[in-house]
């Protein structure tokens, strides 16, 4: 797979009238999703040298080194040099790309120039990442449902968020992010830490992921700790239906940002007002990745683009309902990985 990437960045390249990209991690200050995407692994040095045609180059800690080449044959390794990096012998005519992102200020050089779309290269998952990207998404499912099979030993939001990540690594992957679980009027925060405080009744969000391999998950359910009243329920359906219709205007060549405008206006302009945040996001190796899904997006969507789908509502200070997917777009229509049931749970 990662020939494959590699072919792709030096695709790039070419087509940009470039010579070399400097991509890396330079200590601890910054860390390169791009050099995660390409080894799937968060080196503490390291920095590649990838020319347009030809073997990269993976500067790298002089006791990492064997180890590395023996994982990476497709690259050739070699100890990182006091300047962090060494560059080619003929640099200074040649035409040197960076991400200013991710590079350090001090080790930018004047004719650096930046390089453009590698988040294209990122957004287009091949048949080996959709594999990974599924397994993941099972991961997750699984974690959920043995969630709500052992709710009654909760007494707290973070006792549910440990249990997750317990789970998670109990069943050989690792968290994506710190998971996020709000009961009661907590929810109407999008993005509450849980707390160590009994769960309130009411909705309760729970938002978790899990990286497999390298590739992550990212699915929001939303239960009710209780009983739910009319109108209550009423609200979690009307959420879910959109959800479900927004999911269904994925196809290629959609507009995103009609699918995102499509949504909030089938929301209704009450409950658009409570809708904070967008409608979804890219996901792969980094848990927010391109093309952001939201109305101010215009690229279509395309084959093997893997998003969320992740309209919620939050009324402040009284609840938070957020209903999330992943979703694989492909020529036969949308996919949904996350196959976890959206009918509200009652605990």
């Amino acid at each position: 797979m990662l020939n494959e990437k590699i072919a792709q960045i030096q695709s790039l390249l070419k087509k940009q009238n470039l010579d070399y990209l400097i991509i890396g991690n330079f200590g601890h200050q910054v860390r390169d999703d791009l050099l995660y995407y390409l080894l799937l692994e968060h080196l503490e040095l390291g920095v590649m040298i990838i020319p347009k045609k030809g073997t990269p180059i993976l500067h790298s800690i002089s006791f990492e080194t064997e180890q590395l080449q023996k994982a990476y044959p497709a690259l050739k390794v070699v100890p990182i040099s006091s300047e962090l990096y060494v560059l080619p012998k003929d640099h200074e005519k040649k035409r040197i790309a960076y991400r200013p992102s991710s590079m350090p200020k001090k080790y930018v050089q004047r004719r650096f120039v930046a390089f453009c779309d590698e988040e294209t290269v990122m957004a287009i998952k091949a048949p080996k990442e959709i594999a990974f990207l599924k397994k993941a998404a099972q991961i997750t499912d699984t974690i959920f449902s043995n969630v709500v099979t052992h709710w009654k030993q909760f007494k707290t939001e973070q006792d549910v968020a440990t249990y997750i990540v317990m789970k998670t690594i109990e069943l050989g992957a690792e968290p994506s992010f710190p998971p996020i679980v709000a009961s009661g009027r907590r929810a109407a925060n999008p993005h509450h830490h849980p707390e160590a405080k009994a769960l309130l009744k009411g909705f309760c969000v729970i938002d978790m992921g899990i990286r497999y391999q390298g590739y992550c998950s990212d699915m929001t359910r939303t239960i009710y700790i209780g009983k739910p009243s009319k109108k209550e329920g009423e609200i979690y359906d009307h959420l879910r239906r959109v959800q479900e219709e927004a999911i269904e205007e994925c196809l290629i060549g959609k507009k995103i940002s009609d699918i995102a405008k499509n949504c909030r206006t089938r929301l209704g302009e009450e409950w658009n007002r409570h809708f904070t945040h967008a409608l979804g996001h890219g996901l792969g190796t980094q848990v927010h990745e391109w093309p952001r899904v939201s109305t101010s997006v215009q690229e279509p969507l395309q084959e093997n683009m893997y998003i969320t789908i992740e309209p919620g509502v939050y009324p402040p200070g009284k609840f938070g309902i957020r209903i999330e997917d992943d979703v694989l777009i492909t020529k036969h229509g949308p996919v949904v990985l996350t196959k976890t049931s959206k009918k509200l749970i009652i605990v």
